[in-house]
């Protein structure tokens, strides 16, 4: 099986839809030999940052001189990009023969099955110290909860996302994060809101976790390091994966050059002195990027996804902006731009971001809204590669 059709074969899959739940990835990787028995696991979870949380500890363990494995979703541009191992994606051949050995044993498995099983095999078979497992969507009954008794689990935020599957309040959602929780395992935490909390707290108390501590009350983001990822929100990201690293025995010195020297990209990042992309796709990350938002006049170029709540990700966003361009990412489930740009007062519509870009020369520009768009403006921006065939995880279903 060549590269491209691995990810011909993982597009098909989307067939299957989001199926919550466990059963399909237990038995795929029973038939594999059951590869993530074999790993030392840190579980990242949360609605927001998890992604930077999981990168930052990933960062500090390889400073620590550990043999590391890192797995997020979605990609930006690249399916490999899920899959790293030591800092390094996942070589496309090598993605096409486990991804083959992984679909020969997959019966009706979804996309991120399939996909979660592929990151277990690759680390096992790389025989990684430590691999750093992002949550996929929710954590009680997503496939990385396969992972029976990780070394430490983290949950970075609660806020309202994905609210057709999680519940539409934030105790329901944090219930659902809380599942990544176990029995003897650090369970780390961050969230402000306090019903939320609490229920992270007892979901904690209830299955045994030790220690159960809490960003704000048990440790803070006082005295950090510098930090390679910018804006408040990433000091909270930073602070727990501080935890984490001291948990698992990093000395102080690898934990303040994996903060300081950590690439997630994406996040606040400046692809040109002109161009600012952050992948703020639900009101808590527009709302963070608000707050982070550089001085001076920007315009602000946003497409959102249609299953997201367009008005609460715009609003804090248009409030800080002089010109506001509606636009599409690119996928199938992209909200129209002139659909979007009923949302914004005086906004401006372009069919697709390099349009966009073309209105903007000159001018300095934030790009937000959808990760889709933030992956795009990397290739259009900075010429970094894209695979030919586009895989995207599907929508959600109910719980």
């Amino acid at each position: 099986m060549t590269y491209d059709e691995l990810l011909r074969r993982l597009a098909a899959l989307r067939r299957y839809g989001m199926r919550p739940g466990l059963e399909s990835i237990r038995a795929l990787c029973a038939a594999l030999g059951d590869p993530q028995r074999t790993l030392e696991v840190v579980h990242v979870g949360g609605t927001n940052g998890k992604g930077s949380t999981a990168a930052m500890i990933a960062a500090g363990l390889r400073a620590d001189g550990k043999r590391v494995g890192l797995y997020t979703s979605p990609h930006l541009l690249r399916f490999t990009e899920r899959i790293v191992i030591d800092g390094a994606e996942l070589a496309r051949e090598r993605a096409a023969a486990i991804g083959e050995r992984v679909l020969a044993a997959a019966n009706e498995a979804t996309f991120f099955d399939v996909a979660t099983a592929m990151a277990f095999v690759a680390f096992a078979e790389a025989r990684v110290d430590v691999a750093v497992i992002e949550v996929g969507l929710g954590g009680r009954l997503d496939s990385t909860n396969l992972v029976e008794r990780p070394r430490c689990a983290l949950v970075t935020s609660v806020a309202l996302d994905h609210t057709d599957v999680l519940g539409t309040t934030l105790p329901q959602i944090a219930r659902e994060k809380a599942g990544i929780w176990k029995r003897g395992v650090p369970a780390l935490y961050a969230c402000a809101d306090e019903e939320a909390a609490a229920v992270l707290q007892q979901e904690a108390e209830r299955v045994g976790a030790a220690p159960i501590e809490r960003f704000g009350r048990d440790f803070d983001d006082a005295a950090l390091p510098a930090l390679a990822l910018h804006g408040a929100h990433q000091r909270r990201n930073a602070a727990l994966a501080r935890r984490a690293l001291a948990i698992l025995g990093a000395s102080e010195r690898a934990i303040a050059d994996g903060l300081e020297h950590v690439r997630w990209p994406g996040r606040l990042e400046a692809l040109t002195p002109t161009i600012l992309v952050d992948a703020a796709h639900n009101e808590e990350g527009a709302r963070a990027l608000a707050a982070a938002w550089p001085a001076g006049e920007w315009t602000l170029v946003i497409g959102v996804v249609a299953d997201k709540d367009a008005r609460a990700i715009v609003a804090p966003l248009v409030a800080r902006a002089a010109r506001v361009i509606a636009t599409a990412p690119p996928s199938t489930r992209a909200l129209p731009p002139a659909e979007l740009a009923k949302l914004i007062p005086g906004a401006e519509v372009a069919p697709d971001l390099a349009a966009a870009l073309a209105m903007t020369a000159g001018e300095q520009v934030v790009i937000a809204g959808s990760i889709f768009l933030v992956g795009q403006a990397r290739a259009l921006v900075l010429g970094e590669a894209s695979d030919d065939t586009v895989v995207q995880d599907p929508v959600g279903q109910k719980l």
